[in-house]
C-alpha cells in the first residue's frame, strides 16, 4: 500500500534512512570528529558562549572575528552530533577573514522540534548582537533544515547555504522518523520551511550530494526550484561526503560558500 507518493511504508521509511543509502556513515562521522579535533590541536580551544538559558545552549566560536561570521548547523537527524565533531571546515572561512561559529542545541526526544528551531533562532541572534553584525548561516541535513526553519523567522541573516536538508515535513511525519520527531499535521505545516519560503529574506544556495536518496534530492531541488535560488550538487559524493568538502577551500562547495561570505 502506498503512503508518499510512489512508496509503500518500508521504502519510504529507507528513503528517510541515511545508514541505507550509506552503510559506513558513522565512519564518515567519526573524520568529522577526528578532523575537528585536528582543527582544535592547530587553533587551540575555541571560546565557548551561552546563547541561551538552558545547559544545550551554547555555541564555540573560532577564529574571533567581528567582520563576518559563518553559523554551522550541525546535522544528525535531529537526534544526533553536536559542535565538537562539526569544527571540521572552521579553518576555511578563518582563513577568508571570518569566525567560525559551530552550534550545539538540544537534540531530539529530549526537546521537540520547535524548541530545537527556537535555539537555533536565538543562537543566530545571539551572534548578530555579540559578534558580528554579517552572519552567514551554513546548515547540514536535519541542521539544514533547522537553519531553513530560521530564515523564516529572524531577519539577521546575510545569506545561507543549505546542503542535503529536508524542507517539506510531511513524508518525515509519514515516515519511522515520525516515532521520535512527534509531527502532527499543524506542525509539519509550520515547520516546512517550503511552504514558507515568502518569509525567507536573504539569498540561499541549495547543495546535495549525487548519491543521496531520491527523496533527499527531490527535496533541495524543489526548495532550490521554489526559492528560483542556484544550486550546487555534489558530484560522485554521498549525503555526508558532500559536508566535509567544505574543510578544503578548494572545493567546489567550500568555494560556493567562500564566494557567499566575501
Amino acid at each position: 500500500k502506498k503512503v508518499f507518493r510512489d512508496y509503500d511504508q518500508v521504502a519510504l521509511d529507507a528513503q528517510y534512512e541515511q545508514r541505507a543509502w550509506v552503510p559506513h556513515a558513522d565512519d564518515i562521522i567519526r573524520r568529522f570528529g577526528e578532523a575537528s579535533d585536528e582543527v582544535r590541536a592547530r587553533l587551540g580551544e575555541p571560546g565557548t558562549y551561552a546563547y541561551g538559558a538552558s545547559a544545550a545552549e551554547t555555541l564555540d566560536v573560532y577564529g574571533f572575528s567581528t567582520r563576518k561570521a559563518l553559523v554551522f548547523v550541525h546535522g544528525g537527524a535531529w537526534k544526533r552530533q553536536s559542535k565538537r565533531e562539526n569544527a571540521f571546515a572552521a579553518e576555511t572561512f578563518i582563513h577568508a577573514g571570518a569566525a567560525y561559529v559551530a552550534l550545539d542545541f538540544a537534540l531530539l526526544p529530549a526537546v521537540t522540534l520547535p524548541e530545537m528551531v527556537g535555539q537555533v533562532c536565538r543562537a543566530i541572534e545571539w551572534v548578530a548582537s555579540n559578534l558580528s553584525e554579517n552572519v552567514f548561516v551554513c546548515g547540514h541535513s536535519s541542521g539544514a533544515h533547522l537553519a531553513a526553519s530560521a530564515l523564516t523567522r529572524v531577519a539577521c541573516v546575510r545569506a545561507a547555504l543549505l546542503v542535503s536538508g529536508i524542507y517539506d515535513l510531511l513524508p518525515v511525519r509519514l515516515s519511522a522518523r515520525n516515532v521520535y520527531v512527534r509531527l502532527d499535521e499543524r506542525l509539519e505545516d509550520e515547520y516546512s520551511p517550503i511552504r514558507h519560503t515568502d518569509r525567507i529574506r536573504c539569498p540561499v544556495t541549495v547543495a546535495w550530494a549525487e548519491k543521496e536518496s531520491a527523496e533527499f534530492a527531490r527535496q533541495s531541488r524543489e526548495f532550490g526550484e521554489k526559492l528560483r535560488a542556484p544550486t550546487h550538487i555534489g558530484n560522485d559524493m554521498n549525503h555526508f561526503e558532500i559536508i566535509e568538502t567544505l574543510a578544503n577551500p578548494r572545493s567546489p562547495l567550500a568555494k560556493t560558500a567562500l564566494e557567499m561570505i566575501a
